[in-house]
């Protein structure tokens, strides 16, 4: 059986912002790197004005990035790639000097740019994992493409009693179709915020999983203000609200880490 060289994770809530992503998303990367004991790569592809993914791992969005590399502006992956100072064995790719993803290229060339941007910043990174932070009102060729790239799909959504309208939206346009075209894929879904007193949610949700895990991730006041400054939680002693958060949010790193080395290893 081939095994693949690395896995790419793709982090998406549809159309809808403020669910955490970006946080998960970063603290995810470091999370791996450790896990796997390997280098991780992530692409922020937040053209939100705060590119949070890419600030909470140390690195200044402002310069070339992926939108500039899909649009063919840049052509070298090294112009586009950062080492994270907050944990070196993390590498970015922020969205880019670009400020919008209507690009000057077509669905076609968007596809191969956006797949020789993976391959090739996998290459000079050397990394197992590629973690990629879908924004919400993303262009839909990109999504689609990071969503056919992806083995493994995390769909973060709010701990609120509307999430199975998003989570009902997301999987009937965009995970049955990869699904009815064959396309193999790992869907976990990601309760992020959890308020307690709102356990219906996760009976309405669970039947858009495939081949993956529910996880529940508490609100905590502590990863609310680490993100308000750009901070990785994970770097921090867990105290207090952040010691709660970090019991699930580890579970959810392990299983994950499971996922990846299965795939990596022939044995998914």
């Amino acid at each position: 059986m081939l095994k693949p060289r690395f896995v790419v994770v793709s982090f998406f809530s549809g159309l809808k912002g403020g669910t955490g992503k970006s946080t998960l998303a970063s603290n995810t990367a470091i999370a791996l790197s450790q896990a796997l004991k390997s280098n991780v790569l992530l692409i922020d592809l937040g053209m939100d004005s705060t590119a949070t993914s890419s600030r909470i791992l140390g690195v200044n969005p402002d310069k070339h990035g992926a939108a500039d590399y899909i649009n063919g502006t840049v052509d070298d992956v090294d112009q586009v790639i950062s080492r994270s100072p907050v944990m070196p064995s993390v590498y970015v790719v922020p969205p880019g000097m670009l400020r919008t993803w209507q690009l000057n290229v077509d669905p076609e060339t968007t596809q191969v740019r956006f797949s020789n941007l993976i391959n090739h910043s996998v290459m000079k990174t050397v990394a197992q994992a590629v973690i990629i932070d879908l924004p919400a009102h993303m262009d839909q060729a990109i999504t689609v493409n990071s969503l056919l790239q992806s083995s493994i799909i995390n769909i973060v959504l709010d701990y609120a009693t509307y999430s199975d309208s998003v989570a009902q939206e997301i999987d009937k346009y965009f995970i049955q179709p990869m699904l009815l075209k064959g396309f193999k894929k790992i869907v976990n879904i990601v309760l992020n915020k959890a308020i307690p007193g709102l356990d219906v949610m996760e009976s309405k949700v669970r039947s858009f999983i495939h081949n993956g895990e529910f996880f529940v991730l508490p609100m905590s006041p502590i990863v609310h203000y680490l993100t308000s400054i750009m901070k990785p939680l994970i770097m921090y002693s867990p105290k207090g609200s952040l010691a709660d958060f970090r019991i699930p949010f580890d579970k959810y790193v392990d299983t994950l880490t499971k996922q990846i080395k299965a795939i990596l290893t022939g044995t998914y």
